[in-house]
């Protein structure tokens, strides 16, 4: 269910939905903190057993999840926000909308104070650097060297994705803005390793000294370079023809 979907939420009736096991702990959880099956919330809490407890863990677990408690309080805050604009939604249907629309990014807006100081500079440097690259591109001659491409992956609706937040690629760099389970935002990139034979020494250099004062700078913690493992010039023709990957050929500078 693509991002822009995301608002229509199937019917689903209770004598034939048959929810998948991350559902049920979602399920679960509203059930525990007064959500009764027609979407009421009342004051009649549910305090699960211990090993209730432990096996919607291990169910939340076996998704990929290592921060288990925070989904809890996220698909709460979730069904209260779809329920003050849907007074008609139950349970059922959220947890269909919740699964396929889940993000890391969603759990942003339950940051702490300082993790969303963190994921405003976080924001910008990425914002700037994007820009930075975009401006790189326009001193170029080849038009291969000024294809871009981009992907912001909360609108792709893949699970395999939920950590990835948007991607940002040239031929010479690769950009990726990342949330984990605590809606904490953090930068990654790769450098291609003939970047002064694409983009020439001055260019290069002047790059490479731009990663260099983000890597000293108040975010570094959340800056890190990761490894590409393959070949960047075949594997930027394979990334161009992926879906819903927006390609973009940056204008030369006059």
């Amino acid at each position: 269910m693509p991002e822009q979907e995301c608002d229509v939420v199937p019917v689903s009736q209770y004598h034939y939905f048959s929810p998948s096991p991350f559902q049920k702990v979602v399920l679960d959880y509203l059930t525990w903190f007064g959500v009764d099956t027609k979407g009421n919330i009342t004051r009649n809490r549910v305090y699960p057993t211990h090993i209730e407890i432990l096996k919607a863990q291990s169910k939340i677990r076996e998704y990929g999840f290592k921060t288990v408690g925070f989904i809890e309080k996220l698909a709460v805050s979730e069904f209260l926000e779809m329920k003050s604009k849907m007074p008609e939604l139950d349970p059922a249907r959220f947890v269909y909308y919740f699964e396929g629309c889940y993000h890391n990014f969603k759990a942003v807006k339950l940051a702490s104070i300082e993790a969303q100081k963190s994921n405003d500079l976080i924001n910008t440097q990425y914002d700037s650097i994007k820009n930075f690259l975009i401006e790189i591109q326009g001193f170029l001659k080849p038009n291969d060297l000024r294809t871009r491409i981009e992907f912001t992956f909360t609108e792709a609706n893949n699970w395999n994705s939920f950590f990835r937040v948007q991607e940002f690629i040239t031929p010479f760099c690769k950009l990726a803005l990342n949330c984990n389970e605590l809606g904490r935002l953090s930068m990654t990139y790769f450098i291609n390793p003939h970047l002064k034979e694409l983009i020439g020494e001055s260019l290069g250099d002047t790059l490479e000294k731009r990663f260099e004062e983000l890597a000293n700078s108040e975010v570094k913690d959340f800056v890190k370079e990761l490894p590409l493992n393959r070949r960047y010039d075949k594997w930027f023709k394979e990334v161009q023809v992926l879906e819903k990957y927006k390609i973009t050929v940056t204008e030369r500078n006059s």
